[in-house]
């Protein structure tokens, strides 16, 4: 199910016995844990009735004994139990046969932050016996709306504009906007709501400058490109954050060109207020946008093997501007 299916399940009152939160985003794994914490443990009762493992040092016997120990103070005892797949291969048969039987009394969370794909007989086994909800990477209405839920937990508001600053800053990774709002939260005076402006000063680079030089990218201008390039990176932007970014931009060009951008919240996003992005994505062909794709790898390579991150920026703005016509 989808993480806004888990939701709607717990509003509806339907709490599953064994719940597997599983996919590429922290954030709404520990979110997810944080509902069935508020939906399943009284207030003032964590210590009695919830517990929270891992699976690089947890056993199946002692998952099994916490979730077998009968609730003290609240509706039923919550065991989490983090990268529950790094258990050893006995121990992980020992856990499917709980699976198989688990305790009414209790909800067994088990949190992996990778996606399962029933690849292996293990994964088949959990996922068949599990309530699965995907925490996988959001995007559009469900990612705004998201981060609009974050900032209010962190006493604040956040105006659509912000919301869109902070989406492209972060590459729309949760992770990455949780750490950019609570910057924010030391930033912007209290009671006030956060703007683009607040992001683009908390966060230290103009969100639409890495827009200005994707459209210089995009419309074949290597010059430019550089140069704007050379500026964010002179702002103190890193490298490879730069690089995640352009990432960003490229899937929503070729997004734009194919279509799938062209309703609100969809991969071309980033490309909403460029009045021409359409006639720009149609410039390249299908191969080009793979090109560019490859130079994207090799650039992200060349960064994490400590390459000077203004000579492989230069270069992969090269490789990208070429296919401009």
């Amino acid at each position: 199910m989808t993480f806004a299916e888990f939701q709607k399940t717990l509003a509806a009152g339907t709490v599953p016995p064994v719940v597997l939160f599983h996919g590429s985003e922290p954030y709404l794994a520990s979110l997810g844990v944080a509902l069935l914490r508020k939906r399943l443990i009284a207030p003032g009762s964590d210590a009695f009735d919830f517990v929270s493992l891992t699976g690089r040092d947890a056993t199946a016997e002692a998952i099994a004994a916490h979730t077998s120990t009968a609730p003290m103070l609240s509706e039923r005892r919550l065991t989490v139990v983090y990268e529950f797949d790094a258990l050893t291969p006995s121990q992980r048969t020992k856990l499917v046969g709980y699976l198989d039987r688990p305790v009414p009394s209790s909800c067994l969370a088990l949190v992996s932050f990778e996606t399962l794909s029933r690849g292996t007989r293990f994964e088949r086994d959990v996922l068949s016996r599990c309530a699965a909800v995907e925490c996988g990477r959001v995007s559009g209405k469900t990612l705004d709306a998201l981060v609009g839920r974050m900032a209010r937990e962190r006493g604040r508001d956040a105006d659509d504009a912000a919301v869109a600053a902070l989406v492209e800053v972060a590459d729309g990774s949760l992770g990455r906007i949780a750490n950019e709002l609570d910057k924010l939260a030391c930033f912007v005076p209290d009671g006030m709501p956060i703007g683009r402006r607040d992001v683009e000063e908390a966060v230290g680079v103009r969100a639409s400058g890495v827009r200005d030089v994707a459209v210089a990218v995009a419309g074949g201008d290597l010059g430019r490109a550089l140069t704007l390039a050379e500026g964010l990176l002179d702002q103190g932007v890193e490298a490879a954050q730069l690089v995640s970014q352009m990432w960003s931009h490229w899937v929503g060009l070729w997004s734009a060109r194919v279509g799938a951008g062209a309703s609100p919240g969809g991969p071309g996003r980033v490309w909403d207020g460029v009045a021409n992005a359409a006639e720009l994505a149609r410039r390249r062909t299908s191969r080009e946008y793979a090109a560019g794709v490859r130079s994207f790898l090799r650039a992200d390579v060349d960064i994490r093997k400590g390459a000077a991150g203004s000579a492989t920026v230069a270069g992969l703005l090269y490789d990208l501007t070429r296919g401009a016509s």
